[in-house]
């Protein structure tokens, strides 16, 4: 595995092999972060169009490479990013709002004990992470729940495709 457990992770020497993964949710095991008509949620995933859409490149930050960019692998230079605090699949642009929206710093899991586990900050959202809620893929500010920690939190897995 590329990262490493500290409490804020620097994932550029990682990242220089392009790490192909999967992120699985902590507190739903059985669904996985995936694009579905460009929008980000968290499903199950059973057939091969849905492994494709749950299977990420893991890149430098696009704004920041001592953080990351996940390239979706069935839409080459397509990255996951937010846009008015949901996630979305878009394509790279060379404009600092995109690259910045689709930066994301690897923070140690907000939850758990799982050394795989980590959680995902934006970098023009300080504060924010990547979160589930109603299987939807958003980035919040944490309230300090358990909830939320548990929601922001996801292993990486090996890649669900190929």
């Amino acid at each position: 595995m590329l990262l490493t457990s500290s409490s804020s992770v620097d994932a550029h020497d990682a990242q220089n092999n392009d790490e192909v993964i999967s992120f699985q949710s902590y507190n739903f095991s059985d669904r996985y972060i995936r694009h579905r008509n460009f929008l980000g949620y968290l499903e199950p995933i059973s057939d091969e169009l849905g492994r494709k859409d749950a299977t990420y490149k893991l890149v430098p930050g696009l704004a920041n490479s001592k953080c990351s960019s996940f390239e979706s692998v069935n839409f080459p230079g397509h990255f996951l990013r937010h846009e008015n605090f949901r996630l979305k699949l878009g394509r790279r642009i060379n404009q600092a709002l995109f690259m910045e929206d689709a930066t994301f710093c690897t923070k140690t899991r907000l939850f758990g004990d799982n050394t795989s586990s980590r959680s995902f900050e934006s970098l023009n959202f300080p504060g924010h992470y990547i979160r589930h809620k109603n299987f939807e893929l958003w980035i919040d500010p944490s309230d300090g729940s358990d909830l939320f920690r548990k929601d922001a939190t996801f292993s990486i897995t090996t890649p669900l495709y190929p």
